[in-house]
C-alpha cells in the first residue's frame, strides 16, 4: 500500500537565521524546518531550484523510502544555501521533526569531523594523556582481580597511597570481559573520584566497600548514619580501614556463604592482625583515635564471625587507649560504645555487686518519677509529661515492639545477625542512657527540658518515627549533639557498664528490666515493681562467677 505523496522538509545547514523566499499562496507544501533551538512549520514554494515537486504522476505505486537528499555546494546566497528531506506525510508532527532532527545532527557530526580531522597518532603526538579518576575505576574493574590502581604492595604491607600520580592509558572501546556485580562500572567510577581512599583498592576490595556503604543492614533497616559517619572516620589512616571495612566485609562475605575462612578473609584479616602488630611494636605511626577504630573493628568481626574472646580481647584494648584520656574523637569513642552494647556475656550471671547496681539503678529511677509527676515540676517542664507517651515520636523506638522490617526481602540476604537481639539491646541502652540523662539534670528543669527536646528533634529529623531503628537512637544519643553543659561522657561509659550486667540477666528479667524503665520514664507506675524484681534476681543466681 502506499504512503502517498511525502511533503517537503527544509533542513538549513549554513545559515540557521535564514528564512523561506518569497511564498506563494497557490503553489504551497507544508514542511518543517530545523532551529537550533526548535522547529517551526513553514511553506515553501514548488518552484525553488534543485528540487521537483511530487506529483501524483511520478508517485509509485510502492512505499517511499525515507532518505537524505543529495544537496547542492554551498552558494553565497543564503536562500539557495539550504537542504530539503522528504518525510512521510502519514507520520505524526512528532516523528516528523525527530526525522529532521536526526538528519540534522549526522550532517553536522560529518562537518566537525572533516573541519577538526585527528587520528590517534596525532592525539598521542600533540597532546598528553590526562589522569582521569573515573578511567582510574574503569581500568580497575576491567582488569585482573588483583590488579591495583597505581602500585602492587606486599601481602601484608599496609601503606598510605604515593602521591605521585602515574597516566593511565585505557582502550575505552574493549568491554568488560565479566560482570563485576554488585557493583557497577558507573558505581565504581564515584567510589573514589577524589582519590581520597587511604588504602589502594583491587577489584574485590570496590564490591567490599559496597557491601559495607550499599548493602549490610539491620532487621530494621540500613543503618546509614551509623555506617557513613563511620566509613568517614576510617578514612584517617589505612589500618582501621582495613580492620573496620574490608577484613569486617570479607567475613561477614565468607560467612553468607558458609565459610568460616577464605583466602579473602585470610588476606584482609592478615593485613589488619599485622598492621596492629606493627603499631604495638613500634614500627607504624598512627594516632590513638585510628588504633582504637582498628581494635574495634577487629572485635566486633571477632565476635560475630570469630572468637568471642578474642573479640574481649581487642575491645579491652581499644578501653584502655580511650578511657584514660579525656577529649577523643566523639565517633571513635561512640564507635566502641556501641560494639561493646553488641559483645554478648563470657557467663550468664551477674555479681552480688552487680545485682545491688542493677536494683539501685531502678530505685533512682522510681525516685526520679515521683518528682516529676509532681504539679510544680511539670509546670515548669511541660514537654516532660508528653514526651515518652503512646502519641510521641518516641514511643514506637522504647516500646517494647513488634517492630516489622521495612527490609525488602530481596535484600534480607545483606541482614548482619539474623538472630542477634540488636534492637532490644539498643532499645534498652537507650533507656538506661535517657534515664542517667535525667538524673544528672535533676537539679536543673531548663536542662531537662533542652535535653527533652533534643530528643524529640533527633527523632524527627531522623525519621525515626516513621522508621524505627533502635541501633541509630542509640547512635544519635552516644554522639551527644546537644549543647555543651549538657554533654557528659561519664554517661556513656556507665550505661556501658550497666548493659553488660543486664545483658547477664535471664530473659525473663531482662524484659522486665527494661518494662519498668520505660513505665517510669511514661511517669506511669510498672505492673511489676521493683520490688518483684529483687526478688526474682537473687533467687534466679544460683552461683556467681565473674567475668573476666
Amino acid at each position: 500500500m502506499s504512503v502517498g505523496t511525502p511533503p517537503l522538509v527544509n533542513l538549513a545547514h549554513s545559515d540557521p537565521n535564514s528564512v523561506p523566499q518569497d511564498i506563494s499562496p497557490g503553489s504551497e507544501q507544508q514542511g518543517w524546518r530545523s532551529h537550533s533551538k526548535f522547529l517551526f512549520p513553514f511553506y515553501r514554494s514548488s518552484a525553488d531550484q534543485g528540487f521537483a515537486t511530487a506529483t501524483p504522476q511520478n508517485a509509485g505505486q510502492n512505499p517511499v523510502r525515507v532518505k537524505r537528499r543529495r544537496h547542492l555546494p554551498a552558494s553565497e546566497d543564503p536562500s539557495k544555501n539550504q537542504v530539503f528531506y522528504f518525510v512521510d506525510s502519514n507520520s505524526s508532527s512528532r516523528e516528523k521533526r525527530a526525522h529532521v532532527m536526526r538528519h540534522h545532527v549526522q550532517e553536522k557530526r560529518k562537518q566537525l569531523k572533516h573541519a577538526h580531522p585527528r587520528s590517534d597518532s596525532d592525539k598521542r603526538v600533540h597532546r598528553p594523556l590526562r589522569y582521569l579518576s573515573w578511567q582510574q575505576k574503569k581500568l580497575l574493574l576491567n582488569g585482573d582481580d588483583n590488579e591495583v590502581i597505581e602500585y602492587k604492595r606486599s601481602e601484608d604491607e599496609i601503606t598510605p597511597k604515593d602521591i605521585s600520580i602515574m597516566p593511565v592509558e585505557h582502550n575505552s572501546s574493549a568491554p568488560a570481559s565479566y560482570s563485576v556485580s554488585p557493583v557497577t562500572l558507573l558505581d565504581a567510577s564515584g567510589k573514589d573520584p577524589f582519590d581520597s581512599l587511604p588504602v589502594t583498592c583491587t577489584r574485590e576490595d570496590f564490591i567490599l566497600m559496597d557491601c559495607w556503604t550499599n548493602r549490610l543492614t539491620y532487621w530494621s533497616g540500613q543503618p546509614r548514619l551509623i555506617k557513613d559517619q563511620v566509613f568517614r572516620a576510617v578514612l584517617n589512616h589505612p589500618l582501621p580501614f582495613q580492620s573496620v571495612v574490608l577484613a569486617y566485609c570479607s567475613r561477614w562475605r565468607a560467612h553468607a556463604y558458609g565459610l568460616k575462612w577464605n583466602p579473602e578473609v585470610e588476606q584482609h584479616v592478615g593485613r589488619a592482625t599485622n598492621g596492629i602488630e606493627q603499631v604495638m611494636k613500634g614500627s607504624m605511626k598512627i594516632d590513638t583515635d585510628s588504633l582504637a577504630m582498628a581494635l574495634t573493628g577487629m572485635a566486633i568481626q571477632e565476635e560475630r564471625f570469630g572468637s568471642k574472646q578474642h573479640a574481649r580481647g581487642y575491645v579491652d584494648q581499644a578501653v584502655q587507649i580511650l578511657r584514660s584520656r579525656s577529649g577523643s574523637n566523639r565517633v571513635a569513642e561512640a564507635f566502641l560504645h556501641y560494639v561493646q552494647f553488641m559483645l554478648m556475656p563470657l557467663h550468664p550471671a551477674v555479681p552480688e555487686d552487680g545485682q545491688q547496681w542493677l536494683v539501685t539503678f531502678l530505685r533512682g529511677a522510681e525516685e526520679l518519677m515521683l518528682e516529676h509527676s509532681s504539679d510544680a515540676y511539670l509546670s515548669s517542664v511541660p514537654q516532660r509529661r508528653s514526651t515518652f507517651q503512646m502519641d510521641s515520636p518516641l514511643f514506637p523506638l522504647l516500646s517494647s515492639g513488634p517492630r516489622p522490617s521495612h527490609v525488602p526481602h530481596q535484600s534480607r540476604i545483606y541482614i548482619i545477625t539474623k538472630t542477634a537481639p540488636t534492637q532490644e539491646l539498643t532499645r534498652t541502652a537507650a533507656l538506661i542512657y535517657i534515664t542517667a540523662a535525667l538524673w544528672d539534670f535533676q537539679g536543673s528543669p531548663s536542662k531537662t527540658g533542652r535535653f527533652l527536646d533534643h530528643l524529640r528533634a533527633i527523632v524527627k529529623n531522623h525519621e525515626l518515627d516513621r522508621f524505627p531503628a533502635c541501633e541509630s537512637f542509640v547512635w544519635l544519643l552516644l554522639l551527644e549533639g546537644y549543647e555543651a553543659d549538657l554533654q557528659e561522657p561519664e554517661r556513656s561509659w556507665s550505661t556501658s557498664e550497666l548493659l553488660k550486667l543486664y545483658k547477664q540477666l535471664q530473659p525473663e528479667l531482662q524484659f522486665l528490666f527494661s518494662e519498668i524503665l520505660f513505665s517510669l520514664l511514661m511517669l506511669t507506675p510498672p505492673i511489676r515493681g521493683i520490688d518483684v524484681f529483687e526478688r526474682e534476681l537473687y533467687s534466679s543466681m544460683p552461683e556467681v562467677q565473674e567475668e573476666p
